[in-house]
């Protein structure tokens, strides 16, 4: 069997932006864990999504549509999370803006459509793998996590949660807006740069569809792709960043409130 992986100058060049997303998915998760941060939590699981959201161009480009049993890896797996992402990236906002802020049982039907996509995707996979043991689902050839419907309800999704995220940090910017620390306006000029990169990902994907409105087919999406590779990248090196730089500045302050404490007693 030859190696399941075509380097192409395509799929390489993919490659290096997933390997670069799941780098720092993993440094995020661990700096989450170790300093306690929901924030830096949910920016690694958005990295991981988008990590994930390359993947079948960067598959596709390295051959795996033209091979039957890599074909089915990418037809069966739901590697496009595409109503997942504008979730995860308010509750980013959320939980970065606000400290206090805490995950509730109600916040899960945020990601009630994402979850209908996965069962849709089991009952795919179970009919046609195990029910009829042919391509029934499939019997066009295309993969379901490139239908012009999906594609465009996470478009729509996006810029729905986008809007909201905006609209949670225009008002808690106001409502403490006297009270803003050193740390919180870093907090708040990363958020707002998060944001209009987010928002780029969004028109770069509508821009897209009116160039090449075939979404389910490679033709020039690979610009789209790199792009919002390119974009991903500079999100997870400025997260990570602002990430390291707050907990720096929480450690330098725990320091201050020690060292005053020991002089009063």
């Amino acid at each position: 069997m030859d190696f399941p992986f075509s380097f192409g100058q395509k799929s390489s060049l993919l490659l290096i932006f997933f390997f670069h997303g799941v780098l720092f998915c993993g440094l995020l998760l661990y700096h989450g864990i170790k300093n306690s941060s929901k924030a830096q939590k949910w920016l690694s699981l958005l990295l991981f999504l988008c990590a994930l959201y390359i993947c079948p161009y960067m598959l596709g480009y390295a051959n795996w549509y033209s091979q039957s049993w890599t074909r089915e890896i990418l037809f069966f797996l739901p590697l496009m999370q595409v109503l997942v992402i504008g979730p995860v990236v308010y509750f980013y906002t959320k939980s970065l803006l606000n400290k206090s802020f805490e995950f509730k049982n109600i916040d899960w039907l945020h990601f009630v459509p994402g979850c209908i996509y996965l069962g849709f995707s089991l009952i795919v996979f179970i009919t046609d793998k195990f029910i009829l043991d042919s391509f029934y689902f499939y019997a066009d050839g295309r993969d379901k996590d490139l239908a012009d419907w999906y594609q465009f309800s996470g478009v729509v999704s996006m810029s729905i949660y986008l809007i909201l995220s905006l609209r949670y940090y225009l008002n808690y910017k106001q409502r403490i807006f006297q009270t803003v620390s050193y740390a919180e306006s870093i907090r708040f000029s990363w958020i707002l740069n998060f944001l209009i990169a987010f928002l780029s990902i969004i028109v770069l994907r509508v821009l897209l569809f009116a160039l090449n409105p075939e979404w389910g087919q490679f033709g020039n999406q690979f610009w789209h792709y790199l792009l919002f590779s390119a974009v991903i990248f500079y999100i997870s090196l400025n997260g990570y960043t602002n990430a390291v730089r707050n907990s720096t500045l929480l450690q330098l302050k725990l320091k201050e409130v020690d060292v005053f404490l020991e002089e009063k007693k």
